[in-house]
């Protein structure tokens, strides 16, 4: 063997020796360490059997907390937070305030030292429930003027059940669709259902039956059009004005959408108010097109009065003059 390549084989018993080294070191005279994890996420369980008992949490006393694991030197950049569970179970707990002890445990080979929370505050009170509309929403990667477009849904409506205090601030049941999963075909999905406040933040410690949907849904752009309202009247003692929406936001694919400048609604006989009402509004929607979220809770206001006989008077003596120049 040449000098060169007796130098090139000492290299590479240097290197085998150190690595073999560097293992025997870590895995036998330092084997272990401890690592802290911040905020770890607590997992709240028997929130279903609370409800059923009539009871809600209302409050708690914290959401995350500290772990210190004793683990392998080697695992540590293989452990996270998302790889420690912290477990309060809360169905057994009474109305009012309870102190909850956590339950914690980490990856296998791993030993829990300590945490800076050992149990929690948790206030309970009597629930209350509401009935909502399922939306189905894109997440955040979604391009303005677009709404997924569903076409079907295993349930339509959920019902959110909680301590009074949180229900009062429930808006909306949303399923959060991937803007980057949705296509103009049809295909079907599932979503986990969340109950949030009126800013779209989600509201903690309710439970929604169902708490998940399977829905078919296809991608779809917005287009705001102007909205004609056919509305029908009757010559008696009421004056009723009208307050309706000028324009409507329907969603389709392009194609559905080309050409639509206006959108009808159908017949309305508001004739048949005799006091101020809020009317729903029933779109004539061609097909392939579809109610934008933006109108979804539009209505019409509707003021109705017993006119006076100076107003009767009037309407009358106009129709007289009209029929004697016609």
């Amino acid at each position: 063997m040449t000098e060169k390549g007796h130098k090139v084989l000492n290299i590479i018993l240097a290197f085998i020796v150190s690595v073999s080294g560097w293992t025997y070191v870590v895995y036998n005279n330092d084997p272990m360490t401890d690592v802290k994890y911040k905020d770890v996420p607590i997992t709240f369980i028997g929130e279903s059997t609370l409800a059923n008992r009539g009871l809600g949490i209302s409050k708690v006393s914290a959401e995350m907390l500290d772990v210190t694991l004793n683990q392998r030197r080697i695992s540590t950049n293989d452990i996270s937070s998302d790889n420690i569970t912290v477990t309060a179970d809360v169905s057994e707990a009474e109305a009012g305030e309870n102190s909850i002890v956590l339950r914690i445990s980490g990856p296998e080979s791993t030993t829990v030292l300590d945490s800076d929370i050992k149990a929690i505050t948790v206030d309970v009170e009597e629930t209350d429930s509401k009935e909502l509309k399922i939306d189905v929403v894109y997440d955040e990667m979604a391009e303005t003027e677009t709404e997924p477009i569903v076409t079907a849904m295993t349930s339509t409506r959920a019902t959110v059940i909680g301590a009074e205090s949180q229900i009062n601030k429930v808006k909306s049941v949303t399923s959060v669709l991937n803007f980057n999963a949705v296509s103009e075909i049809d295909r079907n999905f599932t979503g986990i259902l969340r109950a949030r406040d009126k800013d779209g933040n989600e509201i903690p410690h309710v439970v929604i039956y169902p708490n998940e949907v399977n829905f078919n849904a296809h991608s779809g752009i917005m287009k705001t059009v102007k909205l004609n309202v056919n509305a029908v009247d009757r010559d008696d003692f009421y004056k009723r004005e009208m307050s309706a929406p000028e324009t409507v936001t329907i969603k389709g694919l392009p194609s559905d959408l080309e050409g639509i400048t206006s959108i009808e609604t159908e017949e309305i006989f508001i004739g048949q108010y005799y006091e101020d009402a809020e009317l729903d509004i029933d779109y004539i929607l061609p097909e392939g097109v579809y109610l934008a979220s933006a109108s979804e809770d539009a209505t019409i206001k509707l003021k109705v009065r017993l006119q006076s006989e100076e107003e009767l008077q009037g309407d009358k003596d106009k129709t007289q003059a009209k029929d004697e120049d016609g």
